[in-house]
């Protein structure tokens, strides 16, 4: 398996609070307005914005190890936000 693939997953250690936040943002939204693809739409656009934060707010290349690795653990944080999301709403 890939190394990229094994650091954006595996050893991404916040993942798990994407994933739970995403589902249970995507089934509030769900909810209250009875909408899935607006509860996906809304995760992924609030995963996105919250990554952008996470970028600007933190020293990226001293947590992460450089900006290549940030990316990597950002995008699997979006990817389970997102998937997350849409089982909920299925």
């Amino acid at each position: 398996m890939n190394s990229l693939f094994k650091y954006a997953v595996y050893q991404n250690r916040w993942l798990w609070f994407h994933i739970i936040a995403g589902g249970f943002l995507a089934r509030l939204i769900v909810h209250f307005f009875h909408n899935g693809q607006l509860a996906v739409d809304v995760v992924l656009g609030l995963a996105i914005v919250w990554e952008i934060f996470e970028y600007f707010k933190d020293d990226v290349e001293k947590i992460y190890g450089s900006k290549k690795r940030f990316f990597l653990d950002a995008l699997g944080d979006i990817a389970g936000a997102v998937v997350m999301a849409i089982i909920m709403v299925i």
